[in-house]
């Protein structure tokens, strides 16, 4: 009776791979954020100014701040209403895209306003949200909202028109009926695109929020950064941006990660 040769390598070799595949997309954004910090150290040292603080100095004013209860609320009061925005514009503007874009008529109708709307600078418009829904965080979180809605809904109307029309019709000729017409041929088609779009709309709302802070709010990283713009607090805007830093990449990263998944199953 012959053996079935070993087959203790394979299973081996896959988590090998899978290190050396994350190693190559973690290791080069460390490499260039260790570059960043020693560029900002020799230019600060080189300056040796007041108004240039080190990189140091700037993560001990973030420690001091961070030993705030105040400002650990505010950090996490931002935190709070970027999670809802970006949600509520991510599932609101897909939603709406695909139905849009499976209708051409209004499609065409539409996307163009979208598109005029989209193409004015979001702050010019923050004085209608204070004006309708007042300072506060409904005017930060609509705000936030807007400036991230816009941008996925185009993303969701653009994709799902672009669903290849040869597919709907096979799938009209078969009688396949609309609800697994839309969950069988355009989800799975237009799912790298909403991915890629999830991906550039979390920094847009992340600008919005911030954006309505410094302009209007009492509370939020804005406004802890606009109070120290105009206390002239060098290490702690430097602190600042290095937090709200922090705070975006780990979820720009999942998102990638994510849409790098989505592409790769679904993308053809």
């Amino acid at each position: 009776m012959a053996t079935l040769p070993p087959t203790i390598a394979a299973p081996a070799v896959a988590p090998r791979r899978r290190g050396v595949h994350t190693a190559r997309r973690v290791v080069p954004p460390l490499v260039v954020a260790v570059l960043a910090v020693v560029i900002w150290w020799v230019s600060a040292v080189v300056a040796d100014s007041l108004i240039f603080p080190t990189p140091l100095e700037a993560m001990r004013s973030l420690v001091a701040d961070l030993g705030n209860p105040d400002f650990r609320a505010n950090v996490l009061d931002s935190l709070r209403i970027l999670v809802l925005a970006f949600l509520g514009s991510t599932i609101v503007g897909s939603l709406l895209g695909l139905a849009l874009g499976l209708t051409p008529f209004w499609a065409r109708t539409v996307v163009p306003i979208f598109y005029a709307i989209n193409s004015i600078p979001k702050i010019v418009l923050y004085p209608i949200f204070l004006s309708f829904l007042g300072i506060g965080e409904l005017s930060r979180a609509g705000f936030a909202f807007y400036a991230a809605f816009i941008p996925m809904f185009l993303v969701a109307v653009e994709s799902t028109a672009s669903v290849q029309r040869i597919h709907l019709k096979m799938a009209a000729s078969l009688q396949v009926s609309w609800p697994r017409l839309v969950r069988q041929i355009v989800v799975p088609s237009v799912l790298p695109s909403l991915a890629t779009g999830m991906r550039m709309t979390f920094g847009l709302a992340f600008l919005g929020l911030l954006l309505a802070e410094m302009f209007s709010a009492s509370s939020g990283i804005g406004y802890e950064l606009l109070r120290n713009v105009s206390l002239i607090r060098m290490e702690n805007i430097m602190g600042t941006v290095v937090l709200i830093l922090v705070m975006a990449l780990p979820p720009t990263m999942a998102l990638q990660w994510l849409e790098n998944r989505v592409t790769s199953k679904y993308g053809g």
